[in-house]
């Protein structure tokens, strides 16, 4: 069935450790920029959001590619992205409500969360539980759409700041 996350900002210190070890899980550099899982800032207000893709149900990004180079992989149910068939033309990036794919410009490829093939790394480091993975099941399910309007005013409150 699959994982998908559950995000808890009320805990989220901004530390970035998630950042650091999904980029280098994933590409053996320390580089936040290129991490899958970000944190929208706004340090003077205390104010962290955690972006990951939320491995919605009916995603906007696979609706928004031209080309069909995004799937939902069988096994684990994450959303993939097949970079050969990508034309990197970003509607996904702008179709994703959750700010969750973006260009890694180092490697020229549109990126999302794959949930490391079940084993979610940024969940491993994150000492205040701000980020967990649970099986994806109804319960999960109405969690995240609960979750999906609370990040919609979650994120226009920290754009007004």
């Amino acid at each position: 069935m699959g994982k998908i996350p559950v995000l808890h900002p009320d805990r989220c210190t901004g530390c970035g450790l998630c950042e650091l070890m999904c980029s280098v899980s994933h590409t053996e550099s320390s580089d936040p920029s290129r991490s899958r899982i970000r944190i929208l800032r706004r340090e003077e207000k205390g104010f962290f959001l955690q972006m990951i893709c939320q491995q919605c149900e009916d995603a906007a990004c696979i609706a928004a590619c031209p080309v069909s180079a995004i799937s939902r992989n069988a096994a684990t149910g994450a959303i993939e992205i097949d970079g050969d068939a990508c034309i990197l033309c970003e509607e996904c990036v702008a179709a994703c409500p959750f700010k969750a794919i973006h260009l890694d410009e180092p490697d020229e490829k549109i990126i999302t969360c794959d949930l490391c093939s079940g084993d979610p790394q940024c969940e491993k480091c994150c000492e205040t539980k701000a980020v967990e993975f649970v099986e994806k099941d109804s319960e999960a399910t109405k969690r995240n759409a609960v979750f999906s309007q609370e990040f919609q005013r979650l994120l226009k409150i920290a754009e007004d700041r």
